[in-house]
């Protein structure tokens, strides 16, 4: 009851009290009178403070429902089903409260992706209900102005472990791997050159806090990830991927122990000035392609498909594909705000929107890899993390030939179809992307348009 019907309602009670209270005047006489208005004043105020006390709310029109409990639990258990379902649904207050809660409780546990396709989708229903404007805005730009650390400031891995010193190598160590020094480091830890001092190998130690990278309830779950994601990497073996030894974890730390990988990350020819010749970037994505679909076959997802982690050694022509695995493991929700499941630019709209990602997502990204190899640029970008994912989500990609002339029309109908908005409207398997890339590339060999 409202605060106006609580009154009428007091209101209407007085009268009544004063309509038998003067009757009882009329029959007995004035004497009765002060009692009686001490009396109605003491019945009215108790009725009001049973309504108005602290613990018995008042509803307000103005305040969205928030589902709690058992509710809350329910969306968040199997949060694909139920944000299908209430995109399903048609719009009404309800639903629109039921979107905003399930938003809300995904931030508060640190799923930034998915409370983020939330707020999205709500937005384009209302994009003035409650603040959802300003916390979709917060959460996009935020990622996407995420500042990456600095090259020069190591990574705080484990207190007990130092960092690998030119001076005393030998006393740097992950199980029974030497650290001899870094050659590289990624959103969520450090690559090492190391020695396997069981066999006197060169391997890549790729260390991960999961200690610092995830909450005290995540850490567990993160743990289990961490090694059934890399036991299923291990098992892809394939001339186009990277070999993966050992994984295990010391103090703390997490470590992947991999093949060590001579050459460059594609993403050194995939600036203007610095191209690749078109052969010889469609032949390494046809390989990069054909290694996905193995992958693929195999129920592996990589999830973060990029010119970063594709290494390509020009002396050897050795091309491998890196951190199978890796992307999967921040799906729990790191507690560090700029980690997503893969890097913003190259994600399909399935995996921007949180959805479940197949193979086609891989196969997006790489139609992503393709296009900026071939032209420099990259075929979707904005200035905020709103921008991006409209871009991908809804607007036509930049067409090829606009950019490179040059090329013939069977490498623009191959982006055209990897950069398909729809899962389904893309190349079926990376074997069949790595087909049409082959058979574009002998029509470049042969000279025909």
């Amino acid at each position: 009851m409202s605060k106006f019907g609580l009154v009428a309602a007091t209101a209407g009670l007085g009268i009544v009290a004063l309509d038998l209270l003067l009757r009882v005047i009329a029959h007995w006489g004035a004497w009765l009178w002060l009692p009686g208005v001490v009396l109605l004043a003491c019945a009215s105020g108790v009725f009001l403070w049973s309504r108005l006390r602290p613990g018995i709310p008042v509803a307000s029109s103005a305040s969205a429902p928030i589902l709690r409990g058992t509710d809350t639990a329910r969306l968040l258990d199997n949060f694909e089903q139920r944000f299908a379902e209430l995109k399903g649904r048609k719009p009404s207050s309800t639903v629109l409260a039921d979107l905003y809660s399930l938003a809300s409780q995904l931030e508060q546990r640190h799923r930034t992706p998915q409370a983020t396709a939330v707020y999205r989708h709500l937005a384009r229903i209302d994009n003035t209900y409650l603040d959802v404007a300003t916390r979709l805005r917060r959460l996009m730009d935020a990622e996407h102005a995420s500042p990456k650390p600095p090259a020069a400031a190591p990574l705080p891995i484990a207190p007990t472990i130092p960092q690998p010193d030119s001076a005393a190598p030998a006393a740097q160590r992950l199980g029974r791997y030497l650290l001899e020094r870094e050659i590289g480091r990624g959103a969520m830890g450090v690559v090492y050159l190391g020695r396997d001092t069981a066999i006197n190998r060169s391997v890549a130690i790729k260390a991960i806090p999961l200690a610092s990278e995830f909450s005290d309830s995540e850490l567990t779950d993160a743990r289990t990830r961490f090694f059934r994601e890399a036991e299923t990497a291990g098992r892809l073996n394939h001339p186009n991927i990277v070999t993966i030894y050992d994984v295990g974890e010391e103090r703390g730390l997490a470590y992947i122990a991999m093949e060590y990988l001579k050459g460059r990350h594609l993403s050194e020819y995939a600036s203007a000035g610095n191209l690749l010749e078109p052969r010889k970037v469609l032949e390494l994505i046809s390989r990069t392609a054909e290694a996905l679909g193995f992958a693929h076959k195999q129920q592996v997802v990589h999830r973060d498909i990029k010119p970063a982690n594709l290494m390509y050694d020009p002396g050897t022509d050795i091309l491998k594909i890196t951190d199978f695995g890796i992307a999967r493991l921040t799906g729990l929700g790191s507690t560090r705000t700029g980690i997503v499941l893969g890097t913003p630019s190259f994600m399909s709209p399935e995996q921007l929107e949180g959805r479940t990602v197949t193979g086609q997502s891989d196969l997006f990204s790489l139609g992503i890899s393709l296009f900026q190899l071939l032209t420099g640029q990259l075929p979707f970008a904005s200035d905020s993390m709103t921008g991006l994912m409209q871009q991908i989500a809804e607007a036509p990609h930049p067409p090829l030939r606009a950019l490179r002339p040059d090329l013939p029309s069977c490498v623009e109908s191959i982006i055209d179809r990897a950069l398909a908005k729809s899962p389904e409207a893309r190349f079926d398997s990376g074997t069949h992307m790595a087909g049409a890339l082959d058979d574009c590339r002998s029509r470049i060999a042969s000279g025909l348009p």
